[in-house]
């Protein structure tokens, strides 16, 4: 029989330190376990308090209460201080993990939104494309009198690609309105809301598609790395359910694309009329 002690945590695991199996840091006798189970309760916990403020209309990070005692002016100061120094070397947190990390965090972000959304939509899947758009060009204006004013300062450039006078959300799509043009093809962006049922949430939610292409009845989704993803299933379900023809723009089509810019006209030839 072996003489090892189990986990505290009644995981299974082998006890490492003091009885518990992990831990993420260890500060004289002080200690953050990191057991499984502990981790997993820890999650519930959580969970339950976000669905709670959700179902009263509070998101917990706007909590007064909360931000009073985790977002003291003291932590507040040292995280702007921090950020502004990895401005100046051209570095911010997000710009230097690894893909693997950053996966990782969206991928825990798209969990917790899920969790605040199981009882309520998002305001954003509600809004209106005038007021979608207003709500951008505000905070564009803003963040861009903020930095003419030096309240806040950047490394990076503000998002703002345009073509012909409208604002994009990336210079893919800026390169698709390029191609398109070029071909003659006539096209609209993102003057359609579409409802669609996200199996995902569980619910009925709207999705505003990039292109449309009115002679062809056509709509042309850059998506990305999301291609494969659930939520663009559903929505990809949808467009067509309501009779539209559809083109996915993923990273391997742009990389074609990029490389041969008369793919573009066969990709739309290919669609099924």
């Amino acid at each position: 029989m072996s003489n090892k002690l189990l986990c505290k945590g009644e995981c299974g695991n082998i006890a490492t330190y003091k009885g518990w199996c992990r831990t993420k840091w260890i500060s004289g006798n002080k200690f953050c376990v990191s057991c499984p189970i502990i981790e997993k309760n820890r999650g519930k916990a959580i969970s339950k308090y976000r669905i709670k403020e959700a179902k009263l209309g509070k998101n917990p990070m706007q909590n007064p209460e909360i931000c009073a005692k985790n977002h003291s002016p003291k932590r507040n100061k040292n995280v702007a201080n921090t950020l502004h120094n990895l401005g100046k070397l051209g570095l911010l947190p997000q710009q230097i993990e690894s893909k693997r990390l950053k996966n990782k965090r969206r991928k825990n972000v798209s969990k917790a939104l899920a969790k605040l959304w199981e009882e309520g939509k998002h305001p954003r899947q509600l809004e209106t494309i005038d007021e979608r758009k207003k709500r951008l060009s505000k905070v564009s204006r803003t963040l861009t009198q903020r930095i003419k004013d030096g309240i806040v300062e950047t490394p990076w450039p503000i998002k703002n690609v345009k073509y012909k006078g409208i604002r994009m959300r990336s210079n893919w799509e800026k390169i698709i309105a390029k191609l398109l043009e070029k071909k003659g093809f006539i096209w609209k962006y993102e003057n359609l809301v579409i409802s669609y049922f996200d199996t995902e949430r569980d619910r009925e939610a709207n999705t505003i598609p990039d292109f449309y292409l009115p002679e062809i009845n056509t709509i042309i989704e850059v998506k990305g790395r999301w291609i494969e993803s659930q939520r663009t299933k559903d929505k990809i379900y949808a467009i067509k359910n309501q009779g539209f023809n559809v083109i996915l723009i993923g990273e391997k089509e742009m990389d074609m694309l990029k490389k041969d810019p008369n793919l573009i006209s066969n990709l739309i030839r290919g669609i099924k009329q």
